[in-house]
């Protein structure tokens, strides 16, 4: 754990009602924006992404989210989620993790030195990142990924932000264990916007999609829907071509433009 100086001692009172906001919010669909307030207030991030690996070769994107440039986090998610994960410095450790015993949140700084030049080109050159740090941490059925940025306006993240980070690692694993794998259940009313959006699809393709936007990956929402995984890919393709969205991240935009 990484000290910090009197100076800059974490505020724990003016962070609470960030933090309450959030547990009130859990598997709620306020719980995404509730996080971002709390890491933003916290660590001053200026984008936001958190994914989801199961074990196969892919992961899913449960939240983007970039402040200053909002459709940025969207295509950025796409671009990583198609296949630039695999570059990611922080890939085969997620692989490691999926078969650990661990359970403590890790904290990781930006490793730009083990960035191939398109992966940094790609997710950090041309939306103007210039710093990262991640947080990882293995849930029932999958580790999270949580990556925050900062551009060059605010600069990179100070030794004070890195010691906030650490000091808040357990509370937000715990709080994004809950909310991403105890997600709201399908049995919960979808908003209209919900409605509208998923009307063309068919019934399975529907409650599928309803899982992915309650917070589900692929793998929980399978088990959920007792089918298998291949049959959810299945779905989740066929849905994602009804509607003209690539990703999970797409879909949940489209849902909140409707």
């Amino acid at each position: 754990m990484r000290e910090t100086s009197r100076e800059q001692a974490i505020d724990w009172p003016g962070l609470m009602p960030a933090m309450a906001e959030c547990v009130a919010q859990l598997g709620e669909a306020g719980f995404d924006e509730a996080l971002l307030a709390l890491l933003r207030q916290a660590v001053g991030i200026e984008q936001c992404m958190v994914f989801a690996f199961d074990g196969r070769d892919e992961v899913d994107c449960l939240l983007a989210a970039n402040q200053r440039t909002p459709r940025m986090a969207g295509r950025l998610a796409e671009l990583y989620t198609g296949g630039l994960f695999r570059q990611d410095p922080n890939y085969q450790r997620l692989r490691q993790l999926m078969t650990s015993e661990k359970t403590d949140a890790e904290v990781t700084p930006m490793q730009a030195d083990a960035m191939p030049e398109a992966y940094r080109s790609h997710l950090f050159a041309f939306p103007d990142l210039v710093d990262k740090v991640s947080l990882t941490f293995p849930g029932e059925r999958s580790v999270y990924y949580l990556n925050l940025y900062r551009g060059s306006e605010a600069g990179p993240f100070a030794p004070h932000d890195l010691a906030r980070l650490d000091a808040l690692a357990p509370l937000l694993a715990s709080l994004m264990r809950r909310h991403y794998a105890q997600a709201r259940p399908i049995s919960q009313r979808p908003s209209a916007e919900e409605t509208a959006v998923l009307a063309p699809l068919s019934e399975r393709e529907r409650q599928l999609c309803l899982y992915l936007l309650r917070g589900h990956t692929l793998k929980t929402a399978a088990a959920e829907l007792d089918i298998a995984l291949s049959t959810a890919e299945t779905y989740r393709k066929r849905a994602y071509a009804k509607l003209g969205v690539p990703s999970k991240a797409r879909l949940v935009a489209l849902c909140r433009r409707q």
